[in-house]
């Protein structure tokens, strides 16, 4: 289930024994942790339990107790919890109880897909970043109560500086909205206003070097090192380069690197002005920058200004 389904299947059928709430947004986990307690009522404190449980069978007794009022008890299990316990609770739950389970997982820019803590019997629900779709209403929530005026475009323009993700979206929101009350956000707001995110940085740098702009791509190297993640831009780098590659040899495989049709026909037109030894070097290149600064051979910026200079001039 996608967290967007939430609000309409707690509204419209009973919820579920159990719910997995997993994905790489702080935010909307916890957004998503907070409809499923609004169903517990008064006295929250009796009705609603959110703490770690150090054995499985401390959260099994805490799952079969009844709500003191109202028809449902909220159980919130933190941390580490025993997936076996809980899937043999699942085989006969308490029909008064709604367990509920978090697991953040960071985004990871090598692409590497984390195998599934869900135990058996839960119900999934995704609360990883959400389509900019859905982020409009939230935005406009935000700068009406300052009578705050922002296009789509701009917040398009928000959601991919803050990397997509809800609490940065939300805190940058609420910062515009008041130094434009009554006024209008205008794109020049947001890009002096709102710090870029490393991977919405990265994705820039990689159209300069793809367009073999070496000039744009050693500007925005130079504007990283003081607001940008050095570290994660290397994965990043490595990520979109191998991706191209595998359009470029083996396209059909960009499926299993969880890539959707519409960019992966992207990432062809892209390959396509490169031949496929240049994107190997491409690669090659960006090995040997992250093996020098890993090994000290040289710093982390230097390591990355020698690799744009040598992908943006040579690809």
């Amino acid at each position: 289930m996608e967290f967007v389904e939430l609000k309409k299947q707690l509204k419209t059928s009973p919820p579920h024994a159990c719910y997995y709430c997993f994905g790489d947004d702080d935010y909307v986990i916890s957004r998503a942790v907070a409809l499923i307690c609004g169903l517990a009522e008064e006295p929250k404190p009796f009705n609603c339990v959110d703490r770690a449980f150090e054995r499985a069978d401390d959260l099994v007794a805490e799952l079969m107790q009844l709500p003191l009022t109202g028809k449902y008890r909220i159980v919130v299990a933190r941390g580490k919890t025993d997936k076996d316990a809980i899937s043999e609770y699942l085989k006969k739950p308490n029909g008064a109880a709604v367990l509920v389970l978090t697991d953040y997982i960071p985004h990871d820019s090598w692409n590497h897909s984390p195998a599934t803590a869900c135990p058996v019997g839960a119900t999934p629900l995704n609360c990883s970043r959400l389509p900019v779709k859905f982020v409009y209403p939230f935005v406009r929530a935000i700068t009406d109560k300052t009578e705050t005026q922002i296009s789509d475009k701009e917040i398009e323009l928000l959601y991919n500086r803050c990397g997509r993700y809800m609490t940065r979206i939300n805190s940058e929101a609420q910062k515009l909205s008041f130094l434009r009350a009554g006024d209008t956000v205008t794109a020049d707001d947001i890009t002096e206003q709102v710090c870029a995110d490393t991977e919405f940085v990265v994705y820039d740098l990689c159209d300069s070097i793809i367009s073999r702009d070496g000039a744009r791509a050693l500007a925005i190297v130079n504007g990283m090192a003081k607001n940008n993640d050095l570290t994660a831009a290397f994965t990043l780098l490595y990520n979109r380069f191998k991706r191209m590659f595998t359009a470029a040899v083996a396209p059909d495989g960009l499926a299993a690197l969880g890539v959707k049709p519409g960019m992966a026909a992207r990432l062809k037109r892209e390959s396509d002005g490169f031949t496929k030894a240049q994107l190997k070097k491409i690669l090659d290149m960006l090995a040997s920058a992250d093996y020098a600064y890993k090994t000290g051979a040289m710093s982390i910026d230097d390591a990355l200004v020698m690799f744009v200079a040598q992908a943006a001039g040579r690809a």
